[in-house]
């Protein structure tokens, strides 16, 4: 059992080292999706259905918020 800890504290400890390095672009990666949701729509004619404009926008606004926010917290001022 002590082994099964130590595998499940070496993984989590990975993955914190692996979202640490994608924080700063986790803004940029969301507009990105956004975008694509709404290309998405737009070809597949799924633009009748408001759920998923409102879902490509949301992640969208999410993205710009998130990449402003790491901005501030990376400047001096």
């Amino acid at each position: 059992m002590n082994y099964e800890l130590r595998i499940i504290s070496y993984l989590c400890t990975k993955f914190n080292d692996f979202m640490k390095k994608l924080t700063p672009f986790l803004g940029i990666l969301l507009i990105i999706i956004g975008t694509m949701v709404l290309i998405a729509t737009r070809f597949s004619s799924l633009s009748t259905h408001n759920s998923l404009l409102l879902a490509g926008l949301l992640c969208i606004i999410g993205g710009i918020w998130l990449h402003i926010r790491s901005i501030k917290q990376d400047s001096k001022f």
